[in-house]
């Protein structure tokens, strides 16, 4: 889990989250130990985030505008993020804003980038790192707790999403169908 916290911050879609969530599971079913599994994935988030933040502080242009940032268009991005610190000053030199809870990972690149102070993007990342590790930690113990709860919530949520996306798909349809039928009335 540690390993993992510290990867998602350099491959965000990476799962991390799923795996906090089935260690605070395992933590409210007694077998692991809850206080352990948070403080592994506060630690292993904050080392990733803030590795994120010294590479792209220290190499950021130059990795960004290699082999590997013109795969990732890094070039317009960059352009992007000067032309927004030209407009509206470089928020690092005042203030590194309190980010939301999970975000911390998703901002650091351009933390670096900005050369925003360490010591502020240490404080305030870390206050976002325990404010989301604390939730999804908590909300795998209260699973692990109360697992008969967690069985009715989920099968809402299922049913909920599961009639979600059967509206999409049906709306989805219908206007596909809409546009088809109005495209044969005008050629006609």
């Amino acid at each position: 889990m540690f390993l993992s916290c510290i990867l998602e911050s350099f491959f965000p879609p990476w799962p991390t989250d799923v795996l906090v969530l089935y260690a605070g599971f395992l933590a409210g079913r007694g077998q692991l130990e809850q206080s352990l599994v948070l403080m592994v994935a506060i630690v292993g988030t904050q080392i990733g985030v803030m590795a994120v933040f010294w590479l792209t502080r220290r190499w950021g242009p130059v990795i960004f505008l290699s082999r590997f940032g013109r795969l990732v268009d890094a070039r317009r991005r960059l352009e992007q993020l000067e032309h927004w610190f030209a407009r509206s000053g470089r928020p690092g030199r005042r203030h590194l804003p309190v980010l939301p809870a999970g975000s911390a990972r998703s901002v650091m690149p351009a933390a670096g980038l900005a050369r925003f102070s360490a010591w502020k993007v240490l404080w305030w990342a870390g206050i976002s790192v325990i404010a989301w590790n604390t939730l999804v930690v908590g909300l795998g113990v209260l699973a692990g707790t109360h697992l008969d709860w967690a069985r009715q919530v989920l099968v809402g949520y299922n049913v909920v999403a599961l009639c979600v996306v059967g509206v999409a798909v049906v709306g989805t349809s219908v206007a596909l169908l809409y546009r088809a039928r109005a495209r044969r009335s005008m050629s006609s």
